[in-house]
């Protein structure tokens, strides 16, 4: 499984063809494509908040086409294991891209595509695979 992070789930609903296609080679490399729950926290977040309703059925139809990933125990300690890797590093991430990626550890993903630099770090410092899409 490949986890897609929220800046490349944001491009791709707008439709940024380097996202579209980046998604498709994904799904060619996989047979199937995962999403933490809290990147659709963060694609819902601005909905709910300007009360876009019609884009709140695009972004839902979007997720329900992938694996949702929670926020259960196991991710939660993974999420602490990568975060206190980076704290030793002395390395500062979002705690929400440490949350996705814990959560794409807890659930086996292979690796992460993201546009956000800051998974390179987490990579530095997890098995987790990552692909920075520019």
């Amino acid at each position: 499984m490949i986890v897609v992070d929220t800046s490349i789930a944001v491009d791709f609903l707008r439709g940024d063809q380097r996202a579209k296609s980046a998604l498709r080679s994904q799904l060619s490399a996989t047979e199937s494509l995962g999403m933490s729950a809290v990147t659709l926290f963060e694609l819902l977040n601005p909905i709910y908040h300007r009360k876009q309703e019609a884009q709140e059925k695009v972004v839902k139809s979007f997720a329900h086409q992938m694996r949702l990933l929670p926020i259960d125990s196991s991710a939660a300690e993974e999420s602490a294991k990568i975060m206190g890797a980076l704290l030793r590093t002395g390395k500062q991430v979002n705690a929400l891209d440490v949350l996705i990626a814990g959560s794409a550890v807890a659930n086996g993903a292979e690796k992460i595509i993201s546009k956000d630099r800051d998974y390179e770090r987490i990579g530095d410092v997890s098995a987790l695979k990552v692909e920075i899409i520019e």
